[in-house]
Order: structure tokens, then C-alpha cells, then sequence
């Protein structure tokens, strides 16, 4: 069983959360591009996913792909996707794409995913930023 789905939204990453003071309780809350992206991808991905929850282990493959910059549209600049090493880093891309598929019901818990495989690009020549989600359903055999 697999599950793939394209969010047509420009990748951002997994802001640390916030913490105020209001008399004597303290609120913790996530910033507001997180907060924002995280609730338009969860719609967009529930509006896609009908199913219950994966059970067992699953393994996420994610395709990060930002704007291409200025700098990179040169002549001579190579065509296609270029590898991002620049920030924002892999890691905290990979935390909001996973919680967008914990919240949106498709797998029940984070600690299901057995595999991640994650890729950070600059996209193509007029290219827009995306995230590109798979999730497949493993097994428990080697």
C-alpha cells in the first residue's frame, strides 16, 4: 500500500516553538509560517487521504524543491535541479513534512516510520517550490 501526494507550497522548515508567560501559566505556540504551512499542508493532504491510518511500520520518502535564487539563473548555471546545502537544514524540513502526516491521519504516530529517505533541491528554471510525499507501508522481514 502506498500514498503519494505533491503539496504545492514552498518548503519551510520546523520553527522552534514559542514560549510567553500570561499570569502564572506559560503557553507554548509554534511560529506563525510554521503554523500556517502546517495547517494548509494537514487540509491538503487529509482532502487527499480517506483512509485509516497505516498500521506497522512505514517508510517516507521526501523531495524538498525551493524557487530557484537569482544567483543561480545565470547562463551559465546548470539546468534541472540543483542540490540545496543551505538553510534551511534537511532535518527540520523532514520534522513539519512528518508532522503534516501525523496530523493529517495518515500514518497514527511518528514513531511508525522505519525509513526516511530525503532529498533538498533548488527547483528547474521557473520551477515553484514543492514538497513531494511517499509513504509505503513496510514489512517486518528482512
Amino acid at each position: 500500500m502506498m500514498f503519494e501526494a505533491v503539496l504545492h507550497i514552498t518548503p519551510v522548515a520546523m520553527g522552534r516553538p514559542r514560549v510567553t508567560v500570561r499570569g502564572r501559566q506559560a503557553h507554548a505556540y509554534l511560529p506563525k509560517k510554521t503554523k500556517a504551512y502546517l495547517d494548509t499542508c494537514t487540509m491538503v493532504l487529509r482532502s487527499q487521504w480517506k483512509e485509516e491510518p497505516y498500521a506497522g511500520p512505514v517508510a517516507v520518502y521526501l523531495v524538498f524543491v525551493h524557487p530557484r535564487p537569482l544567483r543561480l539563473l545565470r547562463k551559465r548555471d546548470p539546468s534541472g535541479r540543483i542540490f540545496k546545502a543551505s538553510k534551511p537544514d534537511i532535518d527540520n524540513l523532514c520534522k513539519l513534512a512528518i508532522d503534516c502526516i501525523v496530523k493529517a491521519g495518515v500514518i497514527a504516530d511518528d514513531n511508525q516510520i522505519v525509513l526516511i529517505e530525503a532529498r533538498d533541491f533548488y527547483g528547474d528554471r521557473g520551477e515553484k517550490g514543492k514538497t513531494e510525499i511517499e509513504v509505503m507501508s513496510c514489512s517486518n522481514e528482512l
